[in-house]
This record gives structure tokens, C-alpha cells and sequence, in this order.
């Protein structure tokens, strides 16, 4: 092989090279969110779309105590709040049975946990329940370095709900 084959070769074997150990660096790959779904229900009693930020005992019972709210509690009254907080999203109150309300995706944003909601609905003729419905889900997360909610797939517009630590 000639001397001008080997620099040819070399000069870009040598630059890829650099350019992975560049790459690697000192950054920390960002952590996404850990969030959790706890439960849902079809009967929250709360009456409009909306998210609440729980980080007490206190918060959570003024929560549970809404009058036409029939879900099971038991398991939300098990977290920890040293540990993990709670996210109520509600999709306020529909005139059937047949809604309901999961969550579809984490992500942070900055200083914005986003989180995308998946919501059913009865398909069109289908049969359903004429009892009015407040159908939410209770999501759990470990804290993290954002001081703002926002959730979509609710309503047109997102719904933000701002975190105070």
C-alpha cells in the first residue's frame, strides 16, 4: 500500500474515532419521567376536565371525599407520599357510561412534565348505560425537576396545572 492509501485511509479511521469518544462525553443521557397509572374509575364525581397535583395525605383526602366519587381508594391511599406523589386527571362528566381514560405517554419538556392522555369513547349506536359519568385516572410519579403539568388529549387545549414544591 502506498504512504498517500494509508493516509487516506487513516486520517478518516482516526476522525470517526475522535468523534466517538467526543460524543460519549461526561453528558448523562436524559431520564424520562418514571410515572405510574395507580387506578382509574368511570365515577370521580368531579365535574369538569381537569389535573390536580397531590403531594400530601391531606390534599389526597379532600380529593376522596367529593361527593358522587365511587372508586376504589384503598389502592391510592397506599402511596407514599415520602416517596411518590399523585396526578388526578379528570375527564369531567359525560352523559353514558362507555368513557374512560388512560395514559399514553411520558415525557419532560424542560421544566414540563407532559403527559399525553388515550380516551375512549362508545362507538356511535353502540349501547351504553343513560347515567352520567365522571370517568379519571390516578397516575404516581417519584418527583422529578419540573414545577409544571400539562395534559392533553383531554380537552381541545391543553390542561396545565402548575407544581409548588
Amino acid at each position: 500500500m502506498t504512504t498517500f492509501a494509508i493516509k487516506v485511509f487513516t486520517v478518516p479511521a482516526m476522525v470517526l474515532a475522535l468523534s466517538g469518544c467526543a460524543a460519549s462525553g461526561n453528558t448523562a443521557p436524559q431520564q424520562e419521567p418514571q410515572v405510574r397509572q395507580v387506578t382509574q374509575s368511570a365515577h370521580c364525581g368531579l365535574t369538569g376536565p381537569g389535573v390536580a397535583y397531590v403531594d400530601s395525605a391531606g390534599e389526597l383526602e379532600s380529593l376522596l371525599e367529593v361527593r358522587g366519587q365511587n372508586m376504589s381508594t384503598g389502592v391510592i391511599r397506599q402511596v407514599d407520599f415520602t416517596q411518590e406523589q399523585l396526578i388526578f386527571v379528570t375527564l369531567g362528566q359525560k352523559p353514558t357510561a362507555g368513557y374512560s381514560l388512560g395514559l399514553a405517554e411520558v415525557s419532560q419538556e424542560k421544566n414540563t412534565l407532559k403527559l399525553r392522555m388515550d380516551v375512549k369513547a362508545p362507538a356511535p349506536g353502540m349501547m351504553v348505560a343513560q347515567v352520567i359519568t365522571s370517568p379519571c385516572v390516578v397516575l404516581a410519579t417519584a418527583g422529578g425537576n419540573w414545577d409544571r403539568i400539562e395534559v392533553t388529549g383531554v380537552t381541545d387545549q391543553p390542561l396545565q396545572e402548575p407544581v409548588k414544591r
